[in-house]
């Protein structure tokens, strides 16, 4: 087969763990596969990148996930330009992208499940069922979402790949010194800092993160505390800050494009999230050589060895947070020991390559399943 043509299907390019590691796809492929990108909601500030990849983009400006009429506008896509395969990453709402591609025939049709959906109802999976009709084999990012997925879909394992989510590593680490950017993001000079990336939604639980400060505060003063991220619930934050009287303790960053160097400012990061699929904040976090503290859920523990390469912490409570962060603050050498045992693990454990080349070796096998099924 000549080149093979590949569609992606993605509600938007926004800047998002999923579209980060679609965007690496798309360039890690872009010599070996005809691309087309379709957002079916709106553009996003990652789609340039996406074309200057070389992918055909096209975007349906749809006002909503459950939108019937993007099964039409598919197949008119389609149609002008069948695609060998289509790969969705619309978390649930693939139902009617997936019966598009099989109505105008397009031989293989591949679909993602990049979470823990526990906000799933019974509406969404029955849907969802209705949707795996139609797929040929999905890809998870975590053995957890994977496990998670067959059994809420009823579906055999055997029908799910795993693919760990890839990183270049060394573009977490600064190359600005400490000072500039505790300058720059006017952090108290002298503290020791604790951050959290992540968007401000309930699943990242930031009442647990605040309440987890407000102990550590109780036992030393000399900590500051980074949140980093933007959401519907900042100004919730924003409020229980106030009336707790912490605001001198917290800065907010809303700008990720800055992460790098912020991680580089942070002696301990944390991640109090609910659930997990495999989180990109994690993997920059080790990418930074920051020691880590977060929950073992979802896919967390496929990242960290516990006392090895970070922390994981198994009382879901601000004390026992508390504890697990002051340990570290108390114990440079330690905190230093883990921030490098998880640099050198994720550098061989998640390079980007992998990733791509796992993807690569998968989208040929499935190409090539389905041409031997064919008379």
């Amino acid at each position: 087969m000549a080149r093979p043509r590949i569609a992606w299907v993605i509600p938007t390019m926004r800047v998002g763990g999923s579209e980060i590691q679609l965007l690496h796809l798309i360039k890690g492929l872009q010599h070996e596969f005809e691309m087309t990108l379709i957002c079916t909601r709106s553009e996003g500030a990652l789609i340039g990148d996406a074309r200057r990849a070389g992918a055909y983009v096209r975007v349906l400006d749809s006002p909503t996930a459950w939108d019937f009429r993007v099964q039409r506008r598919l197949e008119r896509i389609f149609q002008a330009h069948m695609p060998h395969m289509m790969h969705t990453y619309l978390s649930g709402f693939d139902l009617f992208a997936n019966r598009a591609a099989r109505n105008v025939g397009v031989p293989v049709i591949v679909s993602s499940r990049r979470e823990l959906a526990i906000w799933q109802k019974a509406r969404h999976r029955f849907f969802q069922r209705r949707a795996n009709r139609y797929t040929d084999h999905v890809i998870a990012n975590s053995h957890a979402v994977a496990d998670y997925a067959a059994k809420q879909e009823r579906r055999p394992r055997k029908d799910y790949s795993v693919i760990h989510n890839g990183v270049v590593a060394d573009d977490y680490v600064s190359t600005v010194s400490r000072a500039q950017i505790i300058a720059r993001f006017k952090l108290p000079p002298k503290t020791l800092n604790v951050g959290m990336i992540a968007n401000f939604s309930p699943v990242k639980d930031h009442r647990l993160f605040l309440e987890m400060a407000q102990r550590i505060l109780e036992r030393r003063k000399d900590v500051h505390f980074v949140l980093i991220g933007t959401g519907k619930l900042v100004d919730t934050m924003r409020s229980m800050i106030y009336r707790r009287r912490l605001e001198e303790h917290f800065t907010r960053v809303g700008t990720v494009s800055e992460v790098v160097d912020l991680l580089h400012a942070i002696d301990v990061s944390v991640l109090t999230s609910k659930m997990e699929g495999f989180p990109n904040a994690i993997m920059e976090y080790m990418s930074s050589r920051t020691a880590c503290v977060a929950a073992p859920v979802g896919g967390i523990p496929e990242l960290i060895e516990d006392g090895k390469t970070g922390v994981l912490v198994k009382e879901r409570t601000a004390q026992a947070f508390a504890d697990a962060v002051c340990n570290l603050l108390d114990d440079p050498p330690r905190r230093e020991e883990l921030g490098n045992a998880a640099g050198e693990w994720v550098r061989a454990q998640l390079p980007l390559d992998r990733m791509v080349e796992a993807h690569r070796q998968l989208y040929h096998q499935l190409l090539q399943n389905k041409l031997h099924q064919e008379p």
